[in-house]
């Protein structure tokens, strides 16, 4: 029989590595043969695809479901199998998985999805161009952060000290680290206004409109990584995808990471838990029930951390002796005990990935206030939550 695996990429890296640790599936189960087809792009755009094959009733059999909305989505549109009766009759033991990262993916009581792995935005930094602007170490607080990139800025060279995008997660950490945040705990209420949000936008709004940061697309990269790659950017915040991208597509760049600067409160970062999940339009739940359990198996996450594409959600597994014979991977796990999931309530991703990114650019461009752009994105958020009841 033949089930279908579909996913997004963070980069070409990770399709390489997933299709050659699913090669020792088949080896397991020759009668199994797994059809992997990663779909294009991310948050809305993958959403919308899988939407409209819900539609059809050929949804793949097993997807990628992250944290940011797809997963309160999907689970509110009952359009994922619960997994509670494969997990029993399997003794497949669940206690080793983060609590925190396996409560994104239940309801009523059922589990609806397996996390495979996560990673926080840390700091990538390029050593050799600190060395050479004779930075030391990282930065630690804001307050640093902004004079690095100051001093690691040269316009004329297309170099700038911090390079990102300006979605959401780029920008929601320095919120929390000024003691405010995106939505209130029960995600009832956007909390973007709020004096410390405001704060904590404001200082990562100033540093593109002091020219110490920009966006990928200003330097020719498509993303922060790549920019990051092709030595333009100093700085850039990223998660552990982004090692294994550099090591095979920039193996000459010279980098190490660290835990975020901190703000005025505290250096909260983001973390993205994704899980694997069957869907109801499955025909084949058994055999894709099978392909999760040995990928999120305490040795399946073993081998896929031990490629180096992300995190554990397995408590057992930060201790890894991978970790420690790859020390770049250090202030990413540093920053792990400091971060919250990146999560929306259902209906939010293309909210998160328009209106938010939307209103961010124009005030990166100046074109609003920071106040104003925040204001403007609570009251499309609101409208959304008042229109679902």
């Amino acid at each position: 029989m033949t089930i279908t695996l579909s996913g997004w990429t963070s980069s070409p890296v990770e399709a390489q590595l997933l299709q050659k640790d699913l090669s020792g599936f088949s080896k397991l189960y020759p009668n199994i043969h797994v059809n992997y087809r990663p779909i294009s792009g991310s948050g809305s755009n993958y959403e919308s695809v899988l939407r409209t094959r819900f539609v059809a009733g050929n949804a793949p059999d097993v997807i990628y479901v992250n944290n940011g909305g797809e997963s309160s989505t999907f689970m509110a549109d009952h359009v994922l199998v619960p997994l509670n009766s494969y997990i029993k009759a399997s003794h497949f033991s669940i206690g080793d998985f983060y609590p925190s990262s396996l409560a994104l993916f239940k309801k009523g009581g059922n589990i609806y999805g397996i996390p495979k792995d996560q990673s926080p935005l840390a700091l990538f930094y390029n050593t050799a161009m600190f060395k050479k602007a004779g930075i030391k170490s990282p930065p630690t607080t804001w307050a640093q952060l902004a004079a690095d990139a100051k001093i690691l800025t040269n316009p004329s060279q297309h170099v700038y000290g911090l390079i990102n995008s300006v979605q959401e997660p780029r920008w929601a950490e320095f919120l929390y680290q000024s003691g405010g945040g995106v939505m209130n705990s029960t995600m009832s209420k956007f909390t973007l206004t709020s004096p410390a949000s405001v704060k904590g936008f404001q200082f990562f709004v100033n540093l593109y409109r002091h020219g110490y940061a920009t966006v990928p697309t200003s330097v020719g990269a498509s993303w922060g990584g790549q920019a990051f790659g092709m030595g333009k950017a100093a700085m850039v915040l990223s998660g552990d995808w982004l090692v294994p991208f550099l090591n095979q597509t920039y193996p000459k760049i010279h980098f190490n990471t660290a835990v975020l600067p901190s703000g005025p409160v505290n250096n909260i970062s983001l973390t993205f838990p994704v899980a694997y999940a069957i869907t109801k339009d499955s025909k084949h739940p058994g055999a894709s029930w099978k392909l999760i359990s040995y990928l999120t198996s305490q040795s399946g996450m073993t081998r896929w951390m031990n490629l180096g594409l992300a995190l554990p959600t397995r408590k057992s597994l930060v201790s890894l002796p991978y970790y420690k014979s790859h020390p770049v991977t250090a202030g990413l796990l540093e920053q792990l005990p400091h971060t919250i999931a990146w999560t929306f309530p259902p209906g939010f991703v293309q909210y998160s990935s328009t209106t938010m990114v939307d209103q961010a650019t124009l005030a990166i461009e100046g074109k609003e206030s920071a106040a104003q752009a925040l204001a403007n994105m609570q009251k499309a958020g609101q409208a959304i939550l008042s229109s679902q009841g």
